[in-house]
C-alpha cells in the first residue's frame, strides 16, 4: 500500500498543484492582477521541473509549444469574439491575458504526469477537450470571461479544445520519444 502511493505522489501533487494554478489564474483574471497567475504558476513549474528528473528539456518544450498553443487558439477566441477576457494587455485586445497562458502552461505540466494514462487514447482525449466549456464556464461565474453568443462559441470551444488536446498528447509522444 506504502509502495503504491509513493509511486502515485508525484501525480497527485501534480493534479492539485495545476488544481491550484487554475483558480489562481481565474481569479487573477477576475480581478485583473497579472501577478496572481504568473507566482502560482511559476512556483508550480518550478516544483515541477525538480520532480521530473527525466525528459525535463521535453517537458520545458512541451510547455512552450502549449502556451504558443494557447496564443493561437485564445487569441483566436478573442479576436473572433467567441470568449471575452478579462485582464487582456490594453495595448493589444485580443492577444489571449498572461493568466490564460499560464494556464495553458500548467495545464501542459499535466500530460505526462496527472493525464499520461490517457496516452494512446485519442477518441477519450477528444472527449475531455469536449469538456473545455465548463472550465470556461467557471470562469464565467468568476467574471474571468464571457462566453459570448451562447451555444456555436460553446462547441467552437470544444472542438477546438478536443482537437489542441490530441495535438498536444502528438507532441508529447513524439518529444518523449526521443
Amino acid at each position: 500500500m506504502i509502495k503504491y502511493i509513493l509511486s502515485h505522489t508525484n501525480v497527485a501533487i501534480n493534479y492539485f498543484g495545476f488544481s491550484i494554478v487554475w483558480l489562481c489564474c481565474v481569479y487573477s483574471g477576475a480581478q485583473g492582477i497579472t501577478v496572481l497567475a504568473l507566482l502560482p504558476t511559476l512556483v508550480f513549474l518550478y516544483l515541477h521541473f525538480m520532480i521530473v528528473t527525466d525528459h525535463l528539456k521535453e517537458e520545458i518544450q512541451l510547455i512552450l509549444i502549449a502556451v504558443l498553443m494557447g496564443i493561437i487558439v485564445d487569441s483566436g477566441f478573442s479576436f473572433f469574439g467567441v470568449v471575452s477576457y478579462n485582464g487582456n494587455i490594453a495595448s493589444i485586445p485580443h492577444l489571449a491575458p498572461i493568466w490564460i497562458l499560464c494556464m495553458w502552461a500548467g495545464f501542459s505540466a499535466q500530460i505526462n504526469h496527472a493525464m499520461n494514462r490517457l496516452r494512446g487514447k485519442y477518441l477519450l482525449i477528444g472527449f475531455y477537450g469536449l469538456l473545455a466549456p465548463l472550465a470556461y464556464m467557471g470562469g464565467e461565474k468568476i467574471n474571468a470571461a464571457t462566453i459570448t453568443d451562447g451555444d456555436i462559441n460553446y462547441a467552437i470551444i470544444s472542438i477546438s479544445w478536443a482537437v489542441s488536446l490530441i495535438v498536444l498528447f502528438k507532441i508529447s509522444e513524439y518529444l518523449m520519444a526521443k
